[in-house]
């Protein structure tokens, strides 16, 4: 079975972001994680360049990108559930 974002080659960086990204997920809570996986997809992007093998950097690029795109999708959700209060209120 071919895995499309596996980097099980040597590119730990690039693992523990696929990790980072995946509990980023969690909504609210996930916010933690966005720049964990961010900052360790960008130091598994910068090792697979000096790797003679180059591996495991479609997984950290992967992980940047989600990583960015979740961050933007957990600020919104804050955002929603600080401003909810004050649309309840009468005008």
């Amino acid at each position: 079975m071919h895995q499309t974002f596996s980097s099980g080659d040597g590119n730990r960086a690039a693992s523990t972001a696929l990790a980072f990204v995946t509990y980023s997920l969690v909504p609210y809570l996930g916010i933690l994680f966005c720049p964990g996986a961010v900052l360790l997809g960008a130091v598994g992007i910068v090792h697979s360049f000096r790797a003679p093998l180059g591996t495991g950097r479609r997984a950290a690029c992967f992980s940047v990108a989600f990583g960015l795109v979740v961050l933007g999708v957990q600020i919104l959700l804050w955002w929603i559930i600080i401003k909810v209060p004050g649309w309840t209120r009468p005008f």
